[in-house]
């Protein structure tokens, strides 16, 4: 069984594919770096965080109180892990968001098929998270990723509908070969 991508003529209704195209780049690439920026930040303050926990951990530790080191570090490479993950997903956000980009702008076909696919892998990856969210995290979160997974569909099947369009357009004229060779006729009451 073959599911078949559906086709737009349109973006949002009243923008055309390439300047959808290029707004779905330039919007994409803009929100992954201002995330990516807070994710910087929000590591920057899990490692003074930690340092500090380890600092405090010193001191305890001559006064003879319980060691809580272990918990520390269990849940600091869990976060690191998880930050890790973020940059990493938000820096090919930013990668494959500057080759739609430059595809749309130069009206390249193959860096948009490039980015359809890379954003068929990002989706994957989307719908992994969701999967992941709903077991160990809040339905809220599930539902905020459900939603960006929706939108980069939304954004996928835009960028296909507009490189489709520009292959569409760039096809050369189909002539029929009938009419070369057997001219029309006229009808038969002209003869008389």
């Amino acid at each position: 069984m073959v599911f078949k991508l559906p086709t737009f003529k349109k973006c949002m209704c009243c923008l055309s594919l390439k300047t959808g195209s290029l707004l779905i780049g330039y919007v994409s690439a803009i929100f992954s770096t201002f995330v990516l920026s807070l994710i910087s930040v929000s590591l920057y303050k899990v490692i003074t965080f930690v340092d500090h926990q380890r600092n405090e951990t010193v001191t305890d530790t001559e006064t003879q109180t319980e060691n809580p080191t272990d918990k520390v570090n269990e849940v600091a490479i869990s976060l690191y892990l998880t930050h890790a993950y973020l940059i990493v997903v938000f820096a090919y956000n930013i990668i494959i968001s500057i080759v739609l980009i430059v595809g749309v702008h130069k009206e390249n076909t193959k860096f948009m098929r490039d980015y359809f696919k890379a954003g068929l892998f990002l989706l994957i990856l989307a719908l992994a998270t969701v999967v992941v969210s709903t077991v160990f995290l809040h339905f809220f979160v599930t539902l905020s990723l459900l939603k960006w997974s929706v939108t980069i569909l939304y954004c996928l099947i835009m960028v296909r509908s507009h490189y489709l369009e520009l292959e569409e357009a760039r096809k050369p004229p189909v002539i029929e070969m009938e009419t070369l060779y057997n001219p029309p006729r006229l009808p038969s009451h002209l003869y008389a």
